[in-house]
């Protein structure tokens, strides 16, 4: 009958949306890309301190405050290739790992991430230039989503998912390094005396410059 034919043409309506849908899917890029930048009035090695590593990592983190619970492991140097940072916690922050593949003094930080979940890592840089007397910060994320269609769209929308967190983190990384302060504090000089092991500028010696020259026996 009459509904018979109207169910048919909207099987057939489906049916071309999702083909559609799964042709734009395919032809969607197989990776997904997040990129934030910012300028921050403080010159390149002090914003590459604060990010060639891991131990400050929640003090301009956008993900720190949402699980205060979170559960982080520090492995690795302190700094540069191989510091590892694995956290895991609520689903606001998830669980994953990263790690720093390349450093490059003060001007580039990469590291390698895994998600919790997800098969293929993902990558991450950080890039500091010279902005006039400071900064211009670039973080990216590229993640990779393979040739699932649906993914591929998951990929599409990471820039608007996780744009606003990476604004949100380069925002307190700004407050942060702008607060560092340029040189490190002087040491106190050392007063003379103080000082057991500098022996006097002009010290007496005790033995005499030269021994005299003997007279010789007259014969």
């Amino acid at each position: 009958g009459e509904n018979m034919r109207l169910l048919i043409k909207l099987a057939g309506i489906l049916a071309v949306i999702a083909v559609s849908l799964l042709v734009i899917g395919l032809l969607l890029p197989k990776q997904g890309r997040v990129e934030r930048s910012i300028v921050i009035n403080a010159p390149p090695p002090v914003v590459f301190g604060l990010v060639n590593g891991f131990g400050r990592f929640e003090e301009w983190s956008p993900w720190a405050d949402k699980d205060p619970a979170m559960k982080v492991e520090r492995s690795g140097p302190e700094t540069g290739v191989g510091a590892t940072y694995a956290w895991s916690g609520n689903a606001a922050v998830g669980s994953g790992s990263q790690k720093i593949i390349e450093s490059v003094p003060p001007s580039h930080v990469r590291t390698r991430l895994h998600f919790g979940g997800f098969a293929e890592p993902s990558l991450a840089s950080l890039d500091i230039a010279p902005d006039g007397s400071g900064s211009r910060v670039t973080w990216s994320l590229t993640v990779e989503v393979g040739s699932n269609p649906v993914n591929r769209y998951f990929g599409l929308l990471m820039n608007k998912m996780v744009g606003p967190d990476y604004e949100k983190g380069l925002a307190r990384l700004k407050q942060l390094a702008e607060a560092q302060p340029l040189e490190p504090p002087a040491a106190p000089a050392l007063e003379p005396a103080a000082d057991p092991a500098a022996a006097p500028a002009a010290a007496p010696s005790a033995e005499p410059a030269a021994a005299p020259v003997a007279a010789p026996a007259k014969t």
